[in-house]
C-alpha cells in the first residue's frame, strides 16, 4: 500500500515540476495583480463550491478525479409534503432518488423512515458526514474501496473508508496564515480572481513542500479585522499517514518563520510562527446507490437468532436487535472474496464493530469510536509489546461486541424529523471485517468483550451498516 502511494506521489511531483513556471515577483501593494502560475489545468483540484461574501469566502475543494452530483437538477420540480419545516432531509433524498431514477414528489412517494429503509440510512450518513464538515455526493460511477486512506486524505471518502473519519487516523493539520493581499481589491473582486488565487496558492504550497497538490485544501479566506489590507487564509495539509502529515506541517511551519521571499505568491504570507491544529476534515462522502446490497440485508431483530457464530477462527458475536444494511463489496478489492466468507474457513477475516458517534441532522460536533481510547491511543504501548515496533502508529479501535461494546457508550443518537413534526431517533454502527495478523487485542473494563487495535487502514473493511431505532434500546439485552 505505502509503495503504491509513494509511486503515485513520485509521478504526481514529476508532473507538477513540468507544469509549473514561476512568474515574476511583484511588490506586495494593494494594487498588485496576484501572480498566476502557468498550470496544466488537468492537474488542478476542483473548487466544487465557492461562496464569496462581503468579508469571507467559503469553499470546498476536491481532487480532479471527483465529480460532484448536480444538486440543483435533483431539486428541480421537487414537491415537499404539506407544512414542511426542515427541507434538508427531503433535498438529500431527492438527490438520492435522482441517482436511482425515482420521483422527487414526496406527496406521491413519501419519505420512508424505518430501520430497514435505505432512505433512512442515507439520512444517517448525511448526519455522519456533517460532523466533519462534509456533504454527501451521489454518483453512478464505479467507486473502488481499496486505497481508502489515500482518497480520504484527498478529501473524498466513500463507504469503504467512512469508518476512518472519527478515529483520528487521517487527521488534517490546519493552518491560518496572514497574507499581505487586500481581500476586496486583490481577491474578491470577481469569481475568477478569487478562483485563480485559490488554485495558485494551493499549487504553490504543494510545490514548496514537494507534495501532491491534492494534499492541500483551502477551506476559507477572510478579511483580516486586525491588520488593514490583509487576508487570512485557512487551509489544511493531509496525507494517508499521520507521521507524514506532521512532517509536512512542520516543514511549512519552519519555512513560514523566515518567510517565502523568493516565491512569487507565497512571499505575500507574513513571516510568523504559525501553529497548527489537528482535526478530521472532509469535503465529501460519496455514495453510489449500487454499493448498497439489499439482497444481503440482515434483520437481527428477529427472535431465535444465535448469540454467536465463528468467522475466520474468531468468535463472531451477532448484533442482536439491530438491522444490517449490506454493502456491495465484491470486486471492490484487488484480492479474492474469501475474506468475506461465512464458513469459518481459511482466509476469512473475523468480524468486529466500529461504533461511530453521530449527531442530529442539524450537525453537532461529536467524536468517534471509544473517545478516551482514540484520543489517548491507550493501547499503543501494549500493542507494540504484542506485535513489535510496526504498531507504534496511531491506532484504529474496534470492538468484538456490538451490544455492550460499540454500543451504547460509543454511539450517539441522532434525529430525523417526520412530516408530522415528530422526531424519530436512531443509532448507527459500522460492521467490519478485520485482517488476521494485523490487529492486537486488549481489555477495557467498561466494554463487553475485547478491543482490537489496528494501524493499517486497509486491514479494516466495512461490509455492513447497522441501524437501531432508539425507541427499542431498553428492549434488547446486551450480549454476555
Amino acid at each position: 500500500m505505502n509503495e503504491r502511494i509513494n509511486e503515485l506521489i513520485r509521478k504526481r511531483n514529476q508532473k507538477l515540476r513540468k507544469a509549473y513556471t514561476r512568474p515574476v515577483i511583484e511588490s506586495p501593494t494593494s494594487a498588485t495583480v496576484v501572480p498566476c502560475a502557468k498550470l496544466d489545468t488537468g492537474l488542478r483540484p476542483n473548487i466544487t463550491k465557492m461562496n464569496i461574501e462581503h468579508d469571507k469566502t467559503k469553499l470546498k475543494m476536491a481532487p480532479s478525479w471527483f465529480d460532484a452530483d448536480d444538486a440543483q437538477e435533483a431539486l428541480r420540480g421537487i414537491v415537499y409534503p404539506s407544512n414542511t419545516v426542515d427541507q434538508r432531509p427531503f433535498n438529500t433524498i431527492a438527490r438520492y432518488r435522482m441517482a436511482t431514477g425515482q420521483s422527487n414528489n414526496f406527496r406521491q412517494q413519501s419519505l420512508n423512515i424505518d430501520e430497514n429503509s435505505t432512505e433512512t440510512l442515507i439520512l444517517m450518513l448525511d448526519a455522519f458526514a456533517q460532523q466533519f464538515g462534509a456533504d454527501l455526493s451521489f454518483t453512478n460511477d464505479e467507486l473502488p474501496f481499496d486505497e481508502g486512506a489515500y482518497r480520504t486524505a484527498c478529501g473524498v471518502a466513500n463507504l469503504g473508508s467512512a469508518h476512518l473519519l472519527p478515529t483520528n487516523n487521517i487527521p488534517t493539520a490546519g493552518f491560518s496564515v496572514l497574507v499581505h493581499l487586500d481581500y476586496d481589491k486583490n481577491l474578491a473582486k470577481s469569481n475568477d480572481t478569487m478562483k485563480e488565487f485559490l488554485l495558485n496558492f494551493t499549487l504553490a504550497i504543494a510545490r514548496k513542500l514537494n507534495i501532491p497538490e491534492d494534499y492541500v485544501r483551502i477551506f476559507s479566506v477572510e478579511k483580516s479585522t486586525e491588520t488593514p489590507n490583509t487576508t487570512i487564509v485557512h487551509f489544511g495539509l493531509t496525507s494517508p499517514n499521520q507521521k507524514e502529515t506532521k512532517q509536512m506541517a512542520d516543514d511549512f511551519q519552519e519555512q513560514a518563520r523566515s518567510g517565502f521571499g523568493e516565491n512569487a505568491l507565497l512571499h505575500y504570507i507574513k513571516p510568523a510562527d504559525y501553529p497548527y491544529s489537528w482535526a478530521p476534515a472532509l469535503s465529501y462522502l460519496q455514495l453510489r446507490p449500487n454499493d448498497f446490497a439489499p439482497d444481503y440485508n440482515m434483520d437481527y431483530r428477529k427472535s431465535g437468532m444465535p448469540e454467536s457464530q465463528h468467522r475466520g477462527g474468531y468468535t463472531y458475536y451477532l448484533p442482536i436487535g439491530w438491522y444490517r444494511h449490506a454493502l456491495k463489496v465484491d470486486q471492490k478489492y484487488p484480492d479474492d472474496a474469501v475474506w468475506l466468507g461465512s464458513t469459518n474457513g481459511k482466509g476469512e477475516w473475523p468480524v468486529a464493530f466500529h461504533g461511530t458517534n453521530s449527531s442530529k441532522i442539524s450537525g453537532v460536533a461529536s467524536k468517534g469510536l471509544i473517545i478516551s481510547a482514540t484520543e489517548n491511543d491507550f493501547a499503543r504501548e501494549e500493542a507494540v509489546e504484542q506485535m513489535g515496533p510496526g504498531m507504534d502508529q496511531q491506532g484504529i479501535y474496534l470492538t468484538t461486541h456490538c451490544n455492550g461494546g460499540a454500543h451504547p457508550q460509543y454511539t450517539r443518537p441522532f434525529c430525523v424529523q417526520l412530516p408530522d413534526r415528530t422526531n424519530k431517533t436512531f443509532r448507527v454502527v459500522f460492521m467490519c471485517r478485520v485482517q488476521p495478523g494485523k490487529f492486537t487485542t486488549h481489555h477495557v473494563s467498561t466494554s463487553t468483550g475485547l478491543i482490537w487495535r489496528v494501524v493499517d487502514p486497509d486491514a479494516v473493511r466495512p461490509y455492513g451498516i447497522l441501524v437501531k431505532d432508539e425507541d427499542t434500546l431498553d428492549k434488547i439485552q446486551p450480549n454476555p
